[in-house]
């Protein structure tokens, strides 16, 4: 301790760099005896396979995860590796700084068997599909052209954004109603159950089912049980688009249609609005092309009754013949306006909708509101900047009236600690006639610690006695 009593300062800590440290840690996982060689018994999983051969995969272990690489010379020796298979994989530990993660550089597998997780997988599939759940019969068609649809997801996933912004360019007159729910964790597949009822009670045509991608393990949310039952319960057609990958999850086969990512299933869901007014186009001009040569086949007959009648006055025969004909005509005519018509108001008020999600709109009713928030947004920082200038100044000034009075606390502070510290230093009491009496390097305070005849030395205010020990009588033998 030093003469003020406060502890030693602790040594700094030394400054490495980041490779340094990296490259240290990599050093010693690589050079333990036990790591160089170790057998590692897990279940496979997000096993991804590279052009160059060389192949990534985990291993799985309860709630346990172990990276693996390979190379391509061993992956080429290994058995075929499928997620979900029970392997043993033997290897060395090292390190991968680009993402400062320990991994298993594997050499070679030997296969274990399947995995739990891929085992529940089939005994469910298996069990739901003999109860008819997955059966084609049945699955019901979706709408050819659905103007509401359900969406049950989260909008934290990416498969939900690819869906809503694809339907959104492709077709804009689509309502999307969203019935919210997390599509991974524990709590996952019963708020999907209650967000599939939810979507089976409202007024849409068809409910879409999507996340985006991940392992097998976190889409397997979409292979629970209560999942799969409430799918082929649901009140509307239902479209599953579960990840990115081609592994299909128990609900893509209990949904009315399965497609293989958000994206396709929205290019299906939502045909380009220009196709189907030029559909509508076609069909009301088909329209009036049957009328019109139902009428000449009409007129066509008639013709050729009058000519073939041998009736010496074939007028008495057609006036009745020509009255129906008329009226057939007047009402074939009538029926194909009031068709017409129909179909014009329908396609007149698809063209409102369509007019209505006009991306220029949009757009510009955005812009808008974009230099409103700027202009807003100018006067909130004009306002706060004059604050923090106001809140500077006081600040100023009170550090500049308060400086004095902290010099001026310290200062005597100072003075009464220096007051302290001179009642109590030894120089001072020696100056009063006071002396410190040693005998080697001990200081005396029992004359039963020194015999008669040693040498003592007394140190004064001004140098020091050496002088030996007459008698040592304490102050007990001298009261007595």
């Amino acid at each position: 301790m030093t003469s003020s009593g406060a502890a030693p300062a602790p040594p700094r800590p030394r400054v490495v760099g980041v490779k340094r440290l990296a490259d240290y840690l990599k050093r010693k996982i690589e050079s333990d005896a036990n790591l160089r060689i170790v057998s590692v018994r897990g279940e496979i999983s997000n096993l991804r396979l590279q052009q160059r051969g060389s192949c990534n995969f985990d291993l799985k272990e309860s709630d346990a995860l172990l990276c693996c690489f390979a190379w391509a010379d061993d992956a080429g020796r290994f058995p075929v590796l499928r997620n979900g298979t029970a392997v043993v994989a033997t290897g060395s530990l090292s390190t991968y700084p680009g993402r400062s993660t320990y991994q298993l550089i594997v050499r070679a597998v030997a296969p274990e068997g399947v995995g739990d997780v891929h085992a529940l997988f089939e005994e469910r599939k298996k069990r739901l599909g003999a109860e008819g759940l997955f059966a084609a019969e049945r699955k019901r068609p979706l709408p050819r052209y659905p103007f509401r649809v359900a969406l049950v997801s989260s909008r934290a996933t990416n498969g939900a954004l690819d869906f809503t912004t694809i339907l959104r360019e492709r077709a804009p007159h689509v309502t999307v109603v969203w019935c919210e729910t997390p599509v991974q964790g524990p709590n996952a597949p019963a708020e999907i159950v209650a967000a599939l009822a939810r979507a089976s009670r409202a007024d849409v045509d068809l409910i879409v089912v999507t996340r985006g991608g991940g392992s097998f393990e976190d889409l397997f949310t979409f292979s629970d049980e209560n999942v799969v039952r409430a799918v082929a319960r649901a009140g509307h057609p239902v479209v599953s688009a579960i990840g990115h990958t081609a592994d299909q999850q128990l609900c893509d086969y209990a949904a009315d249609r399965h497609f293989e990512t958000p994206t396709a299933a929205a290019k299906a869901i939502g045909r380009d609005s220009a196709d189907l007014r030029s559909l509508l186009a076609d069909r009301l001009t088909r329209a009036r092309t049957c009328a019109e040569l139902r009428m000449e086949r009409l007129r066509g007959r008639l013709t050729t009754t009058l000519v073939r009648s041998k009736l010496t006055e074939p007028r008495h025969f057609l006036v009745p013949l020509t009255q129906r004909v008329d009226d057939a005509e007047g009402a074939l005519q009538t029926r194909a306006t009031h068709g017409l018509r129909r179909r014009e108001g329908s396609v007149r008020a698809a063209s409102r909708r369509l007019d209505m999600h006009d991306p220029s709109r949009r757009l510009s009713e955005r812009g808008r509101r974009l230099q409103s928030v700027t202009f807003r947004l100018a006067a909130a920082m004009e306002s706060r900047d004059a604050r923090l200038q106001r809140r500077t100044r006081d600040g100023d000034d009170r550090l500049q009236r308060a400086v004095p009075a902290v010099f001026e606390r310290a200062a005597r502070q100072l003075e009464l600690a220096r007051a302290r510290l001179g009642s109590s230093d030894p120089e001072a009491i020696l100056q009063r006639g006071y002396a410190i009496v040693t005998a080697g390097n001990a200081i005396l305070r029992d004359p039963a610690a020194v015999a008669p005849g040693e040498r003592v030395e007394a140190r004064l205010a001004r140098g020091t006695l050496v002088a030996r020990v007459e008698s040592n009588e304490d102050a007990d033998q001298r009261l007595g």
